[in-house]
């Protein structure tokens, strides 16, 4: 089996969670892996070799930048409730992990992906083949967290592959929210269109190639399930 990179970073859906915060409050809050490793790494920011194996695995754990500082130098120190929280929105960590494993095959593709998988503070791995990593697949799994009470946590994966000359990646996003499924179908309508019914459930196409589908939960809330495909430009 050919050796395979993994990266991981504690690290957020920008179609999703522009769903997930309209949806979840309504259109006021709308803006719009052959061997087991034998090392495990934890990092600040810049990653460290640690154990070196035929599959490097990578870990790190970023702290989201405190809203506050202390009051005064002589406070006891405050506990630490932002750690492993993750990095804030707008530092793309399945981007970081593919320009640190010299991945520049279908970049672009990676980066149009990760903008609208990653609106949030996040934690990710990545997986890409160590060999050769401009010719294979490049996945990314990431956990998502928000500050809304109705849906606080999502997790997105991101698959971006060369085809045929050409590139291609999708995004799978996921959101457990308290708002019922038919309130956030009503709000995805008035855009989309149902296309199948899958067992009960509507597959609702919305444009530029995003479908959902939405899983009824206990308790009246529902599960946002979205999928985009995105091609080369």
């Amino acid at each position: 089996m050919r050796p395979r990179h993994i990266q991981g970073y504690s690290i957020g859906v920008v179609a999703l969670v522009a769903v997930g915060a309209s949806l979840a409050f309504g259109p006021a809050d709308a803006s719009d892996l052959s061997k087991e490793p034998q090392a495990l790494v934890r990092m600040a920011q810049v990653p460290e070799a640690k154990g070196k194996q035929r599959l490097d695995t990578w870990s790190s754990s970023v702290k989201a930048p405190e809203a506050k500082k202390k009051q005064a130098a002589a406070d006891p120190p405050k506990p630490d409730a932002d750690k492993d929280r993750g990095t804030p929105a707008g530092q793309m960590q399945p981007q970081v992990h593919a320009n640190n494993g010299g991945i520049t095959a279908c970049f672009d593709t990676l980066a149009r992906a990760s903008s609208q998988a990653v609106d949030g503070e996040h934690q990710a791995f990545s997986f890409w083949d160590q060999k050769r990593p401009n010719d294979g697949t490049f996945r990314s799994i990431v956990s998502l967290r928000y500050p809304h009470a109705a849906a606080p946590r999502g997790a997105s994966i991101i698959i971006n592959s060369p085809v045929g000359g050409a590139c291609e990646a999708t995004t799978l996003q996921v959101m457990p929210t308290l708002r019922p499924c038919n309130a956030i179908q009503a709000d995805l309508m008035k855009n989309g269109r149902a296309v199948a019914n899958l067992a009960g459930l509507a597959l609702i196409q919305l444009p530029e190639d995003l479908s959902y589908l939405l899983l009824p939960t206990a308790g009246d809330g529902c599960t946002i399930v979205a999928i985009r495909a995105i091609q080369s430009r």
